[in-house]
């Protein structure tokens, strides 16, 4: 059975050079499920792989995970529950320079101001270094950790977007999710299929 979870990704870009308009651009990923190698730990580690292409010269800077909308059945507190994750919690490659760049993870529980259509509840992944900035296009692998078992889910429900300041692009992430007692579900309000339409 599919978990009804509703999870975006939202990729806000840095500038470089001039304002350039967002190109075609591509942003797509998968969560995989795993036991935890750590026997100290969460039974469970979630590996998440996001792909990125912003189609112009803008930089990466963060990534949203949005998990539920801010009229969904989960609160903060399910997820504070229900996830953790280290510091640093993954990382991609740098942008012009050999180096890696490290990421560290938070959640957000009153959404994103910078996208106001992505208000609900967010797991944030932000760069750590100042100097190693993630490219235009690259790959990042982010991980966080549950003692809930996972569950497939609903593609149709998830999102993945990328931004700057002029719009962004929707995907999909695919794989699992640690299965919610609150069960995230999708709103019609926040529906991305509404969201694409606006930003076409």
């Amino acid at each position: 059975m599919k978990t009804k979870v509703m999870i975006g990704i939202a990729m806000l870009a840095l500038m470089f050079g001039s304002q350039a308009a967002l190109a075609d651009c591509f942003v797509g990923g998968a969560i995989t499920a795993s036991h935890n190698p750590d026997p100290e730990g969460p039974m469970w580690m979630y590996t998440m792989v996001i792909t990125w292409d912003t189609g112009n010269d803008c930089s990466l800077s963060y990534i949203n995970l949005l998990m539920d909308s801010a009229t969904g059945t989960c609160g903060c507190s399910d997820f504070r529950q229900a996830l953790s994750w280290d510091d640093p919690c993954g990382s991609s490659d740098g942008y012009l320079m050999d180096c890696e760049v490290s990421y560290y993870s938070y959640l957000e529980c009153r959404g994103d101001d910078t996208i106001p259509e992505m208000d609900g509840i967010l797991m944030k992944f932000l760069p750590i270094e100042d100097t190693c900035l993630p490219g235009p296009t690259g790959t990042g692998t982010m991980f966080f950790y549950s003692d809930l078992g996972p569950c497939p889910v609903d593609e149709e429900l998830l999102s993945v977007m990328n931004t700057d300041a002029q719009g962004y692009c929707l995907g999909y992430l695919t794989g699992d999710f640690p299965c919610m007692v609150c069960d995230p579900v999708d709103n019609e309000d926040t529906n991305w299929g509404n969201v694409k339409g606006l930003y076409r």
